[in-house]
């Protein structure tokens, strides 16, 4: 019994020490941090901040100095952890959440920055414009499609979207899309009034995202296509369900489409990766996998998109998709490639122009290789899209 009692004694005495050791470990790394806090030495505070969370020393109010090094020097993915780390000790933190709310709106995150939003008191909101009600953007797209083939008149797209909020964690988008070209069949001449050669589409499409936490949203769109084309009439209608996932540089997405395009069964699973190496929107690349099941037949699909910020308020992006993108559904389903000749091979470049805080002005250039299917024939195809983004 003496021994035992004599173990209890010295487990204690080590405790007590252990503890002691790492309260003075905790205040001085409280002190050194404070010192860079106040000096502005984000970088050194990064650097020192990082070594005590490897040495397990992790207070949030640590984690909140890091947060805020992090923000102020353009690292919003980074910023961002650490904030949601301080919410996962201090849920009240109403700084910490408003950080994380301007971090996820840095980034274009409208969603989680919503989430965070409706933790944030009424004076707060009044100060940031906020409700949980309201639009969040609306979009106009136009563009012209240029074949080299003199069997294809040019195409014509026009979408016009809107984007608001259905609660603080609850949002919705919308948009009408009305697509047109020409498509002549040898001898056949197709003009206005001749009824009968014409492709025409008007479509319809809703998305909605919810957020079940600050890191995993839930995403269900619907796409309703009328199309018209040699006097047939088609209804296709499309589903997608999906998931996401934030985390510190990396965003993932999982997601399905289903339905019916004209007289087909569509599946479509879709794998996607988004990699914010420096923590913001200066350099950003997109990855996303598909294998699209038309009628039992599969085709893999592959996309690859590389943004970068070039000068003051303007970003280029370049992308390409590989594979037979024969009635591909992208952007979640708002894109839908059924036009009367399938394309095989698509690339691109999007410049976006910051005109003002609520106004972004894009144009894009895409080339295609398209396949003529009454000819079994090559050709290239040209397009170019104006669009612009009003932020309310």
């Amino acid at each position: 019994m003496e021994y035992r009692k004599l173990i209890a004694i010295f487990a204690l005495i080590f405790l007590a020490l252990t503890a002691r050791a790492q309260e003075s470990k905790v205040a001085l790394a409280d002190s050194t941090a404070e010192q860079l806090y106040n000096a502005g030495d984000w970088k050194q505070l990064i650097i020192f901040g990082n070594k005590c969370i490897a040495d397990s020393i992790a207070p949030s109010f640590l984690r909140f100095k890091i947060g805020y090094a992090y923000m102020v020097t353009g690292n919003y993915k980074a910023a961002n952890d650490q904030f949601s780390q301080v919410l996962d000790q201090e849920p009240t933190n109403s700084t910490a959440r408003l950080y994380a709310y301007y971090c996820n709106n840095y980034l274009n995150n409208n969603l989680a920055a919503s989430y965070h939003a409706g933790y944030l008191d009424k004076e707060t909101l009044k100060s940031v414009k906020l409700s949980p009600f309201g639009f969040i953007d609306a979009g106009l797209e136009t563009g012209i499609k240029l074949p080299n083939n003199d069997q294809r008149d040019n195409g014509f797209f026009e979408r016009f979207g809107l984007s608001n909020r259905l609660s603080w964690r609850l949002q919705l988008e919308q948009s009408v899309i009305f697509f047109k070209q020409n498509i002549l069949r040898g001898g056949y001449i197709d003009h206005k009034n001749q009824i009968g050669h014409t492709d025409r589409q008007s479509e319809y499409f809703a998305k909605i995202k919810f957020a079940l936490n600050k890191d995993v949203s839930l995403i269900g769109s619907y796409h309703y296509l009328h199309t018209s084309y040699r006097s047939n009439i088609s209804i296709s209608n499309l589903g997608l369900l999906g998931i996401k996932y934030t985390t510190r540089y990396v965003d993932l997405q999982g997601d399905m489409d289903f339905g019916r395009m004209i007289d087909k069964t569509l599946k479509q699973y879709n794998a996607k990766l988004d990699f914010y190496p420096l923590g913001n929107l200066n350099l950003y690349t997109t990855s996303r996998a598909s294998v699209l099941n038309l009628s039992g037949v599969n085709t893999f699909i592959y996309n690859q998109t590389i943004g970068f910020k070039v000068l003051n308020k303007t970003w280029l992006e370049t992308s390409a998709t590989f594979g037979n993108l024969d009635d591909y559904l992208d952007t979640d389903g708002l894109y839908v490639y059924n036009s009367i000749d399938p394309t095989k091979f698509k690339c691109g470049e999007t410049a976006f122009f910051q005109l003002s805080p609520q106004a972004l002005l894009n144009v894009n250039y895409s080339y295609e290789k398209k396949t003529d299917i009454y000819h079994n024939s090559n050709y290239n195809q040209n397009s170019v899209t104006l669009g612009i983004i009003w932020k309310f």
